[in-house]
């Protein structure tokens, strides 16, 4: 099929992101996708920090040649203080500050932008609206397939609920790649594979 256009990853992810802050009392404002636009970049983002308490920004946080977003927001004081977390799928996020305010660089697959949002942003946006800490609602379901997950890394299986004939809940993992916005969607829930579990036995209860 037809290459998805760069641009348009951004804008889901900004689409997704915005209703996530509106969802946790928070009142997002979009600056729209700059795709390798320093000037742009740099612009916005000192738009965005007279008027915010929080900043996020989203894709470009590889170690690689077109790290725009990281380049920019080292330019910050005091500028970077945590560059990749032991997270999958959501490795390469970038935890900065302008100040006090702080500013966030998610990864730009929407998944892990997701993921790494709610479990380091909206902790934070929760505090700053002034509401407690969430809570997410948990269901006990054994795993439908062995699953094998990466040693060292906490890894977010999203996964489909079914009600098995024993009236016990089966939890079926959804595809592995970190760009799916639609698996995400149609995922009822997630479990957390914890960082030093390699394999996950088929009929292991996990929480979801």
């Amino acid at each position: 099929g037809e290459r998805m256009r760069p641009g348009l990853v951004f804008d889901s992810n900004g689409r997704i992101l915005a209703d996530a802050v509106r969802e946790l009392g928070g009142e997002p404002i979009f600056h729209g996708a700059f795709r390798d636009d320093e000037a742009g970049l740099r612009a916005a983002l000192g738009k965005a920090l007279k008027g915010a308490d929080l900043v996020i920004l989203s894709g470009g946080t590889s170690k690689g040649e077109g790290d725009l977003n990281a380049r920019v927001v080292a330019e910050l004081e005091p500028g970077i203080t945590v560059h990749g977390v032991a997270l999958k799928p959501g490795k390469p996020i970038c935890l900065a500050a302008s100040g006090r305010i702080p500013v966030v660089v998610l990864p730009g697959f929407p998944t892990s932008a997701v993921f790494t949002f709610h479990e380091f942003v909206a902790p934070v946006i929760r505090e700053l609206a002034g509401l407690p800490p969430g809570n997410r609602e948990h269901r006990l379901a054994r795993l439908a397939t062995k699953t094998s997950s990466e040693r060292g890394r906490l890894e977010y299986l999203l996964v489909g609920l079914v009600r098995r004939p024993d009236d016990q809940l089966a939890a079926y993992p959804m595809g592995k790649g970190s760009g799916s916005v639609t698996a995400f969607s149609r995922a009822d829930g997630f479990v957390r594979i914890p960082r030093n579990t390699e394999i996950v036995e088929a009929d292991t209860e996990v929480e979801v």
